[in-house]
């Protein structure tokens, strides 16, 4: 009895040590799999921030995959029919007036923007913390916009005496706005020129290539769009977009996930956006101007970072009611930090 009772002692023991050094080797494995993780995240962040400053500063589409830090050179595709125009009050005094009800509140002018001291060179939007998002695949937009302003330059280019410029660096889910026909994911720049009055609105009519929209005696255009991958709503937190806008180079947009990017540049003399931009805007948002609106589900907290360069290290002025664009969420703000150093930017959460 005595030796039967200290074999089954000497068998739980065992059996303890033996579920411990599992459970460590498990611990251990686990442990060593987040820190390979974690570094595998800083190594992609390091190459796009390699990647976004050696953009190729010529016209075109071009695609990166890490850990390469060369550009390739590859097929642009056609503009695409996205439509997506803002909902304030312009120089010419005209107004949209958004069709969906109160309970969007993100968008439609309600948004964050951060200001520059100086003109903005380049603006990188990021959502570095997402949670409790299990929205899938939807028709969404990433937008960063900038201010709409009086740009002598391209007034006098078009033939105007007076007018105001405002560009969007786009990503949209679904380039045609209808997803029946199977969705096209793409960047690119929309452009617009709204005239000073309607008489020369009349009188002159929109530059060659490019759209009217009477309702603001506005033109428009989108540049060139570069093929990207769909990313669902509930994965945003993977995405990097940036836009840029160099004299005497071309403005860019860059869109980044999962160590995979793409970029497609216009030509800077296109809108001359760099010589008035110093404000930007970044969110998710309904796809275009036709499908304005993207639902996020209940219990969705999401933190929007918006990293703005203006060549000094000074914060940025976060400002609220400043958004550009028409196209809204369902997630209510919440408030605005701004900090300077190295990386200048503003943060907000938004959530419902």
């Amino acid at each position: 009895m005595a030796s039967m009772k200290k074999y089954l002692l000497t068998t739980g023991v065992l059996a303890a040590l033996i579920t411990t050094g599992s459970l460590s080797i498990a611990s251990a494995a686990e442990q060593s799999f987040d820190i390979a993780a974690a570094a595998q995240a800083q190594a992609v962040s390091s190459w796009n921030e390699t990647i976004r400053q050696q953009a190729p500063n010529v016209e075109g589409c071009f695609h990166a995959s890490f850990p390469s830090a060369g550009w390739q050179a590859e097929r642009c595709e056609a503009p695409p029919s996205f439509v997506s125009v803002p909902p304030v009050t312009n120089g010419n005094g005209l107004t949209t007036t958004a069709r969906s009800e109160s309970i969007f509140t993100v968008g439609n002018g309600n948004d964050y923007a951060a200001r520059t001291g100086s003109l903005t060179k380049s603006a990188v939007g990021t959502f570095p913390t997402v949670t409790g998002v299990t929205t899938g695949t939807a028709d969404y937009s990433l937008q960063i916009n900038t201010n709409i302003g009086s740009n002598p330059t391209t007034c006098s280019q078009f033939g105007y005496s007076s007018c105001q410029t405002w560009e969007q660096f786009i990503y949209s889910t679904d380039s045609d706005g209808n997803s029946a026909n199977g969705r096209t994911p793409v960047a690119f720049i929309q452009d617009w020129f709204f005239a000073g009055s309607q008489s020369q609105y009349n009188s002159v009519g929109c530059p060659s290539g490019w759209y009217s929209y009477p309702a603001q005696y506005a033109c428009y255009r989108n540049s060139n769009a570069v093929s990207v991958p769909l990313v669902a709503v509930s994965n945003i937190g993977t995405i990097q977009l940036t836009g840029s806008a160099t004299s005497g180079g071309v403005d860019t947009v860059t869109f980044s996930v999962s160590g995979s990017a793409h970029s497609v540049s216009q030509t800077a003399t296109t809108l001359n956006i760099n010589r008035i931009w110093n404000q930007s805007e970044f969110n998710i948002f309904g796809n275009g101007s036709d499908n304005p609106v993207v639902s996020f589900n209940k219990g969705s907290h999401v933190t929007v970072n918006l990293a703005v360069n203006d060549g000094s290290t000074s914060a940025p002025t976060c400002l609220g009611s400043a958004g550009t664009t028409y196209e809204q969420n369902n997630l209510t703000l919440g408030s605005c930090t701004a900090t300077g150093g190295s990386s200048p930017h503003i943060s907000f959460v938004e959530s419902n």
